[in-house]
């Protein structure tokens, strides 16, 4: 009997851990999730990319470079494409924004520095507004860092090209995401 009960429990113990498994095509739209671009996250990324540097060669570079993806490098192509006729102005004050902010963090991959933008992009309101949020005594320490260049993520997107072409780069995103 104890030998009956011992392999009984075995095989119960065997087919729960078994069925914690995930299937390794796990999908998330199986179960009616899927993960769409915000708005507010591309506007943000877009006036970072707009920020520049001049090199030792006394050329213009962007002030950050994160790796990407072939996609992810395809569409930075478009937007900086789209965005050559910004406004020098904004483009300069934008590049002092972030050069300022990556000088407090000298250590920190162009990734590490552009974490909390993002986190600032999730804080501001939808479009166009992309207002402050009301209440900023609760939001973390890096946040609060960048919360001062939202001004000019506003800027950028009213006088900037993006406004208009923001529905087709959320497309792009759509096609490249669904293969």
């Amino acid at each position: 009997m104890r030998k009956a009960f011992l392999a009984l429990s075995f095989f119960v113990f065997c087919a729960a851990a078994s069925a914690q498994n995930l299937p390794t095509g796990f999908d998330l739209s199986n179960y009616g999730v899927r993960v769409e671009p915000d708005k507010r996250v591309i506007v943000v990324l877009a006036a970072l990319d707009a920020a520049r540097i001049t090199n030792e060669a006394g050329e213009s570079v962007p002030a950050l470079n994160p790796k990407l993806s072939p996609e992810g490098t395809k569409f930075r192509e478009l937007l900086r494409s789209d965005l050559t006729a910004l406004n020098e102005d904004l483009r300069q004050k934008i590049s002092t924004f972030v050069l300022q902010h990556k000088k407090r963090y000298p250590n920190a991959s162009d990734a590490e520095v552009i974490a909390p933008f993002i986190s600032m992009a999730y804080a501001l309101t939808p479009l166009p507004e992309l207002a402050d949020p009301v209440v900023t005594s609760d939001l973390p320490g890096n946040l609060l860092d960048v919360l001062d260049f939202a001004p000019l993520v506003r800027d950028f997107y009213r006088r900037s090209s993006i406004s208009a072409n923001l529905n087709e780069y959320v497309k792009t995103y759509h096609k490249a995401s669904d293969g």
